[in-house]
Order: C-alpha cells, then sequence, then structure tokens
C-alpha cells in the first residue's frame, strides 16, 4: 500500500451546527431523492390483452392461484411460490398480479416510513441529551485540533488522539438499527412485508421485460438506504448538511461510477462525525481524479506530477475536466474507496486535506487499486 504525498493549494476554517428541531420535516426534505412510491411512480402501462381473454383452462388456473395467494397472507414465501406459478401462465396474468402489489407497495410504504422515522426521531431525542451534546462537542473539537499542529502532525498523534475519539463520536453521533427496531413492535413485520412484497413485484417485472423508466427499481436496496439515511438524521444535523447530502444523492449515477459515490460517502462521514460541512460531489473532479488514477496505472507512476505534459499538475487535469482545485491525495494498493480514505485519515498530510474546513467540493476517482482525491474551493 502506498500514499502519495498531499498536495494542497490554500485553508480556511468554518464550522456551523444547528440544534435538533422538526427532524420529521428535515428527513422528509433530505429524502426527495429516495421517495419514489409516489402515486404513479411504480405503475405502468401495458399494452397487453385483458385477463378475460385467456382459454378458459388458464382463466380457471389464474382463478385458483389468486384464491389461494389471497388465502395465505401473512405467507410470504408461499404468496412467492403462488406468483412464480403464475408468471407461468400469461403476460395478462402477470401484469395483474404486477398491478395488485404496486398498490401494496404503495400503500404500505409510506405507513413504514411514517413508523421508522417516529421510531429513529424517539431513539434520537433520547440519545441526543445534554450531556452527549457536551461530550460530542469536546471530542470534535479534540480531532480538529490535530489539524492545527500542521507540519508538526503525526501518524502516532492521529492514532492516539484521532482514533478513539472518532470511534467515541460513531457511537455518540450514529443511530444504530438495533435501537430504532427495539423502539417498535411493529416494524420488523412490517419491514418483513414490504421485502417480500417488493420481491414479489420484481419477479413479474423480470416476467414483463419492463424498463427503469416502466417500472422503478425498489427493493432491499432501496429500504435499506432509506433507513441508514433516516437514521443518521436522527439526532438533528445541521440543514446545511441535509442540503448537501441531498444534492449528493441526486448526481447522476452514470456521470460518477458506484464505487467512486460510495467513496465520496465514506470520506463525508468522517467529516460528519468531527462536526465539519460533507463536500459537495463534483463530477467533473470525480473525472479529473478517474484520469490520473488511469494514468498511474497504466504508466506505472505514482505521483501528483504526471508524466503527461498536457496533465502535468492537479491544477491542469482539474482545468482540463472543467473544473478547478486546491487540493490532491493519491493511494495506491487498493480497489476500495473506504481503504484510501482510512489510510488518508492516518497520513498527517492527507489528513489536513481531507479535513480541511475549507473543502466544499470533491471528487473520487479509481483505477483497478489506484485512487486519487480532489478538492476544490
Amino acid at each position: 500500500m502506498k500514499i502519495g504525498c498531499e498536495l494542497t493549494l490554500d485553508n480556511k476554517t468554518n464550522k456551523s451546527r444547528y440544534m435538533l428541531q422538526s427532524i420529521t420535516t428535515l428527513i422528509l426534505f433530505v429524502l426527495t431523492s429516495l421517495m419514489m412510491m409516489e402515486t404513479d411512480a411504480l405503475s405502468i402501462d401495458i399494452q397487453s390483452k385483458d385477463i378475460n381473454s385467456l382459454r378458459e383452462r388458464d382463466k380457471i388456473r389464474a382463478s385458483t392461484l389468486f384464491k389461494d395467494y389471497e388465502k395465505h397472507k401473512g405467507n410470504h414465501r408461499k404468496r412467492t411460490e403462488i406468483i412464480r406459478q403464475m408468471m407461468d401462465l400469461s403476460r395478462p396474468v402477470a401484469k395483474k398480479m404486477f398491478d395488485i402489489l404496486d398498490r401494496e407497495i404503495r400503500k404500505k410504504w409510506p405507513l413504514y416510513q411514517e413508523e421508522f422515522t417516529n421510531s429513529a426521531k424517539q431513539t434520537g431525542i433520547k440519545k441526543n441529551t445534554v450531556n452527549v451534546r457536551n461530550e460530542i462537542a469536546a471530542l470534535q473539537i479534540k480531532v480538529q485540533s490535530l489539524r492545527s499542529m500542521g507540519k508538526g502532525l503525526t501518524k502516532e498523534q492521529i492514532i492516539r488522539i484521532g482514533d478513539p475519539a472518532l470511534k467515541r463520536l460513531q457511537k455518540l453521533k450514529v443511530i444504530e438499527m438495533r435501537e430504532i427496531f427495539a423502539v417498535s413492535s411493529m416494524l420488523t413485520k412490517q419491514r418483513q412485508e414490504i421485502i417480500a412484497l417488493a420481491g414479489q413485484r420484481a419477479i413479474c417485472i423480470d416476467r414483463l421485460v419492463l424498463r427503469e423508466d416502466e417500472a422503478e427499481t425498489f427493493g432491499l436496496k432501496e429500504i435499506s438506504e432509506y433507513e441508514k439515511l433516516t437514521a443518521s438524521l436522527a439526532l438533528g444535523p445541521p440543514l446545511e448538511h441535509l442540503q448537501i447530502l441531498n444534492l449528493n444523492a441526486k448526481i447522476n449515477r452514470a456521470a460518477v461510477p458506484p464505487k467512486e459515490v460510495a467513496a465520496i460517502q465514506d470520506m463525508n462521514q468522517y467529516r460528519i462525525l468531527i462536526g465539519l460541512r460533507p463536500c459537495l460531489l463534483d463530477p467533473r473532479l470525480c473525472l479529473a481524479s478517474r484520469e490520473h488514477s488511469k494514468d498511474m496505472e497504466e504508466k506505472n507512476f505514482f505521483s501528483h506530477t504526471s508524466p503527461i505534459e498536457r496533465k502535468k499538475t492537479p491544477w491542469i487535469r482539474a482545468k482540463l475536466a472543467g473544473t478547478t482545485a486546491n487540493a490532491e491525495n493519491i493511494f495506491k494498493g487498493n480497489k476500495e474507496g473506504h481503504a484510501a480514505n482510512r489510510s488518508w485519515w492516518h497520513s498527517p498530510g492527507h489528513h489536513i486535506n481531507m479535513l480541511s474546513p475549507s473543502a466544499k467540493r470533491v471528487g473520487m476517482g479509481v483505477q483497478g487499486k489506484h485512487w486519487t482525491q480532489m478538492f476544490g474551493p
């Protein structure tokens, strides 16, 4: 594993924090991009034959299966088996079943969201005491003070002071799922039902061969994303943080690969935990970072200075991508972004870059086991 020397243009300071207020409103605000369950968002319009046009034998079989489906309410495994049998009949049967499941999800998903949000809010209120807030503030000052040491900062100091503080902040500022589910006896059952309905709906989508613009994807991944984000907001982060996270969630995934998005989310968690504003994801900085990682991988060098003259410095590379930058970190040795971030956290110069209060935009790019991280004002 290799960590390159950090490269920086300048540094400034800024910090803001708001207390816990109207948490339900804030959660709904930031989750705008995740609320795909609007009235018509999941419905489709397929030109297909009506179910009454089936052969008599198939109509009888379909009717029997529909009755069996209703009879086994609460038995998700049995219902899934029945739906698979329905898919063997015809497209009209699949379409009818899709519509039934679609309506059920639209009805039950908001109820689960409401229950989960209320449980998360209650958990947050219990944890957000005066003593906890004071401890968080003291820990954040302790971690941020490391950066003020400048060139005198050592890896040993980060490990001895920063690591324990970060671990404690994680415990204080992040609500675990088990804490939320312990508040409401309804949540586990509701979640199991939503996951089952989503899986059954996916079976219908596969049978109907629907595109994403015809039937939006909804499953365990989307449910988990909602839960994690809601849990992270339950302690009342500043509105500014919510706005940035909301904008990052809306970034075109075609422009930024999922692995890079995940790496930036991980990096922002470090900043949020120690009381800094998260960085706005800049696809152009991601492009510049990705291109540099690619050049390092393919041309077998590891440096901020590229042997390609027209890409010589980070600032030139940022300009080529149509943006600006004032700091760059590079890493070699692991395909996962969280490993790169962890290494930069423990490396004094990179630590200072990654946790700069003046950093407003960020891009991360990977090629093989090479990572580049660029920050912009």
